[in-house]
């Protein structure tokens, strides 16, 4: 397992023709345009193009600040260079590929696992699935911020020779600076970006333990740990401050603000009569929030009218739910926040803020003569706790690992866009294209998919690869993770009795194994008590991890054994 083994004359031609084709194949694959998706997609697109107008994210309403701005930001930066939108995600998510796959080649130091692990990720068959890899969403910038938030961490924490702090922080400074950044700009893209805090948290604990003089240099070691926080910190507080210059509050998101989280906590305390899956403000409990609250009085023609249906309607259709009980608990928030905008609270920020503590006040104060009606007071956004949740939770993570493993069956496909000719026309002013015409709309080629001869060609050269890597991934995730547990044990009880660490592979691979399971967790929760959470999209973020898995605990575990197997054969 060295360069030997394979030279750079042809390692490095091997890394390019891969990269290269990656390319090739993935711009078979036209944008799939949502218009519709006003919370989602379309939501991203308005928000850059208000920010390249000046306006920053446009009037205030609710939904200036329900959804993080990173990939917006992103987005226009990308219009600035008349790139396609998907070829820029691509080409950084190559990038990032290929640096996470030359740390492993450092790590092990074996060009062949780098070789391995870069394609596999390279021909990640999700980013030609139109629902995943095709949408105008925070997916396909969150992959590649995942796996370089990953890597710099083994980069600064793992790799680092046993030496002085003070000189292991003049020579990775900027690797510090650099994952404090990409943390930032990670943490504002997404609500859940707490998934990854474990792994980093791992791999951070490695390098503390391995200084041995940290008494000596805990001016250095604070440092070393403080660079990358702060480089971080002053990504997030400087959209903080821009949105508190424009609208006058001091934050990122809303979701994240304790107002909302009161206000919506407020409603969610309030007792049923009949308990009901993913329902959080059914009937009863709305009547008895009208009685307690006058602010929740004004959000009575709302939920009571055609907006309550229509997330009712949304819901339900979308989760094949008949009858139709309620606002299912993943359209709540969504539907609380149009309720309050409608009741006219989301004029400014000063505004909505002081309506939900209101509104929180105000049930407080009714859940106080009323105690029997209400549970404990509560500012979050979790649904309240049932007793079934933990099992339900586990079967439903179980169903997302398996979702994952088989990266969900997909196969490349191409769907025509949707939405009026005004949405889609801005989809492709901003992204710069191309989108996949409607389905009323005839191609070159006489297909809506824009599919030429050059692209059947890529296209089939996509679904072979696309066959082949989900069905490697279909039985090597779970095998990663059986090896992954066997090794942690074994690595151990052999720790346990040297009074060593386990190896530095064992680390890496357990950040990984972490993130996943992390993840899958959560989506399992959320499945089990929120919102429909297993599929490919909410995945997304994972494929690579998934991927590499593999290559990274066989190589672990060959490196391990190997100077046990020496050492054996020295013997004999």
């Amino acid at each position: 397992m060295n360069h030997r083994l394979l030279p750079a004359t042809i390692f490095w031609p091997c890394m390019a023709v891969i990269c290269l084709l990656s390319l090739w194949l993935r711009m078979a694959f036209p944008i799939y345009g949502l218009g519709w998706a006003s919370y989602d997609d379309l939501l991203f697109v308005r928000q850059a193009a208000e920010i390249g107008m000046g306006n920053w994210l446009g009037n205030y309403s609710n939904l200036t600040l329900s959804k993080g701005i990173g990939y917006s930001l992103f987005m226009l930066a990308n219009h600035a260079t008349g790139l396609p939108l998907k070829f820029s995600e691509h080409a950084l998510y190559l990038a990032t590929s290929l640096y996470f796959s030359l740390t492993v080649a450092q790590l092990y130091r074996s060009r062949p696992a780098a070789l391995v692990c870069f394609f596999l990720l390279a021909f990640m068959p999700t980013a030609w699935v139109s629902g995943a890899g095709g949408r105008v969403v925070r997916e396909g910038l969150y992959i590649s911020q995942s796996l370089l938030l990953l890597t710099l961490a083994i980069r600064c924490w793992v790799l680092p020779e046993a030496e002085s702090v003070a000189l292991q922080l003049r020579v990775r400074w900027r690797a510090l600076v650099a994952m404090g950044l990409v943390g930032g700009w990670f943490w504002i893209t997404r609500e859940e970006g707490v998934w990854l805090v474990p792994s980093m948290l791992l791999l951070m604990a490695y390098w503390l333990l391995r200084q041995t003089q940290w008494r000596n240099q805990w001016r250095a070691t604070l440092a070393f740990l403080a660079v990358p926080l702060l480089a971080a910190s002053l990504v997030v507080l400087t959209i903080n401050t821009v949105n508190y210059a424009v609208y006058g509050t001091f934050r990122n998101n809303d979701f994240r603000s304790s107002d909302f989280q009161a206000g919506y906590g407020a409603l969610t305390r309030i007792r049923h009569d009949n308990w009901q899956r993913y329902v959080l403000f059914p009937k009863d409990a709305r009547e008895r929030a009208y009685e307690m609250s006058a602010a929740a009085r004004e959000l009575k023609p709302y939920f009571e009218g055609a907006g309550g249906q229509s997330w009712r309607d949304a819901g339900c259709n979308q989760t094949q739910t008949s009858p139709c009980p309620e606002i299912l608990s993943g359209w709540f928030m969504w539907a609380l926040r149009d309720a309050v905008a409608q009741a006219g609270h989301y004029n400014s920020a000063y505004d909505a803020r002081a309506f939900y503590r209101r509104l929180s006040t105000e049930i407080e104060t009714g859940c106080q003569k009323r105690p029997g009606e209400c549970l404990p007071m509560r500012k979050t956004l979790l649904p309240p706790w049932h007793e079934g949740y933990a099992a339900d939770t586990l079967q439903a993570s179980w169903a997302v690992f398996n979702t994952l493993a088989t990266l969900g069956n997909g196969f490349p496909r191409i769907e025509a866009s949707l939405g009026d000719p005004k949405q889609l026309a801005l989809f492709d002013s901003v992204t710069n294209g191309p989108l996949a015409p409607p389905a009323d709309s005839k191609g070159l080629w006489g297909e809506h998919t824009l599919k030429s001869p050059r692209d059947s060609l890529r296209l089939q050269w996509a679904e072979r690869l696309s066959t082949w890597i989900s069905k490697f991934s279909t039985f090597a995730l779970p095998l990663a993770f059986v090896i992954w547990l066997i090794w942690s044990v074994l690595s151990v009880l052999q720790s346990v009795r040297r009074r060593t660490l386990p190896p530095q592979a064992w680390w890496v691979a357990s950040a990984i194994a972490g993130g996943i399971i992390t993840r899958v967790l959560l989506l399992g929760f959320l499945e089990a008590t929120s919102i429909p959470s297993n599929n490919m999209l909410y995945l997304f973020p994972l494929v690579p991890f998934s991927l590499v898995m593999l290559p990274v605990m066989l190589w672990g575990v060959l490196r391990w054994l190997t100077p046990r197997v020496r050492h054996n054969a020295a013997a004999a």
